[in-house]
């Protein structure tokens, strides 16, 4: 029990602190399980998301870290991300699949608990955007007459 406490702490506090080559030792040893959460629901995802440590996020979702677990708050590692401004962070979970409309307890997106304008733009989906140029909905100079310009 002491054994596995230990590779939990170090697991932990690698995550945290992004000692990337740290990291990817544990996860070759498999002394701990990927998807590892502590007495708040946060796995070494979330940590590692939490401080834009972008490498060792990777790293994680290689070796098939579940990147839409959810912590007791039912933020996902993207929450984190986008909460604390890490915007490449953000843009990697994003390219690797993270669900960008998934919400937490309060019923916040990511993009929701954000006031970065880059992150918010990475979060959007593209849906949003097809359709919405605002292209058709204004006329060119040359569809004017000068009749339409009014009383001058």
């Amino acid at each position: 029990m002491m054994a596995e406490t230990s590779f939990e702490d170090a697991w932990f506090s690698n995550n945290k602190s992004g000692y990337l080559d740290d990291v990817k030792q544990l996860i070759q040893s498999k002394e701990v399980q990927i998807d590892l959460a502590d007495h708040l629901g946060n796995t070494a995802l979330h940590y590692a998301s939490n401080a834009g440590h972008t490498q060792v996020v990777e790293a994680l979702v290689n070796a098939g870290a579940n990147i839409n677990i959810k912590n007791k708050h039912g933020d996902t590692p993207l929450h984190k991300a986008a909460g604390r401004n890490r915007l490449e962070t953000v843009k990697f979970l994003v390219k690797a699949k993270a669900d960008v409309e998934i919400e937490n307890v309060d019923k916040e997106r990511p993009c929701d608990i954000t006031n970065n304008q880059d992150i918010k733009n990475e979060l959007l989906p593209v849906v949003e955007y097809e359709d919405d140029d605002d292209e058709d909905d204004v006329k060119e100079d040359s569809d004017y007459d000068s009749e339409d310009e009014g009383d001058n």
